[in-house]
């Protein structure tokens, strides 16, 4: 069990009676540690953004439809009225809506440019389909394909709802992939941690078995072994966790400027800054505790 804050703050800065200075892990092991919480975390940011993500995308696109009549339909405006009409029959439409061309407009300048004129351009004419709460995942697009053809042939239905869900499942499957990746850094880190421990415990064995000989027990012996953990872990892991933040608010700039809807906006949310605030304890809390479990068992084994 961790001790309180303040308990823990007077053991680190108290003086060791184990020398551990000399070790090779002093110099190396906190940039591994800072390069581990640095990746981790941002795998774990980018998971938390994506989440956002598909949430949004879910609420805004799985309540509504669309129609796509082509150009060259035949008496396509007197055909319109019975269009209309043949959706508002289905059972939880809310409204039907044609979109204008100034909303077209914006839609293709991303792809023809600012200088295009609808009026030169055959685009067909688009109508927005909005479902009540009750009615999302109830509509038989099948059906409704069917009757458009009748009015309309060429007629199609763009059911935002379906590649909703295959799109928000290939998004989960890339989140799901960013959280592993996160866990087994972790893991990784603290194998290292483990690894590391054991191997300052051979390294003072002498000194260990010399505190052994005046009574020391061996959880005083490991507890100095897991401060020492603490003391190479907690101000990197801070700092890789720093500067993760200071990357992703960055890339978040970049992202922003390419004007890309498919791609998730990287921004820090307050559930990032949860996130930001909780890697660094819940390193600690791994440190201390494959610290102790690695040098309690090495211990046992030696007596």
């Amino acid at each position: 069990m961790i001790p309180p804050l303040n308990v823990l703050i007077v053991r680190l800065m108290r003086k060791s009676d184990i020398y551990f200075a000399a070790d090779d892990a002093q110099k190396f092991l906190p940039w591994l540690i800072g390069i581990m919480v640095f990746l981790a975390t941002l795998f774990l940011c980018l998971g938390v953004s994506v989440n956002s993500w598909i949430i949004d995308r879910s609420a805004i696109y799985s309540d509504s439809f669309t129609v796509n009549i082509p150009a060259a339909t035949k008496n396509i405006n007197e055909k319109l009225p019975d269009i209309i009409q043949s959706l508002k029959s289905i059972e939880g439409v809310e409204s039907v809506n044609r979109v204008s061309d100034n909303e077209l407009q914006e839609m293709l300048k991303p792809w023809l440019g600012e200088n295009i004129a609808i009026a030169d351009l055959p685009v067909p004419v688009i109508l927005e389909v909005v479902l009540a709460d009750n009615a999302i995942g109830r509509v038989d697009y099948n059906v409704v394909q069917q009757n458009l053809q009748a009015i309309a042939p060429g007629a199609e239905v763009d059911a935002h709802e379906l590649w909703v869900a295959a799109f928000s499942s290939f998004s989960r499957a890339i989140q799901s992939m960013t959280f592993i990746l996160a866990v087994l850094i972790m893991t990784g880190m603290g194998l290292m941690i483990s690894f590391s421990s054991r191997a300052a415990l051979k390294l003072h064995s002498r000194t260990v078995n010399l505190l052994h000989s005046i009574g020391a027990e061996d959880r005083y012996i490991s507890r100095l072994f897991q401060m020492e953990a603490l003391k190479l872990l907690m101000p990197a892991a801070f700092i890789g966790c720093v500067a993760a933040g200071l990357s992703y608010t960055f890339t978040g700039f970049y992202v922003a400027s390419l004007n890309m809807s498919v791609i998730p906006p990287l921004v820090l949310t307050n559930w990032h800054y949860v996130l930001l605030i909780a890697v660094p304890f819940a390193c600690t809390l791994l440190a201390w505790f494959v610290a102790r479990v690695s040098v309690i068992q090495q211990l046992e084994r030696s007596l």
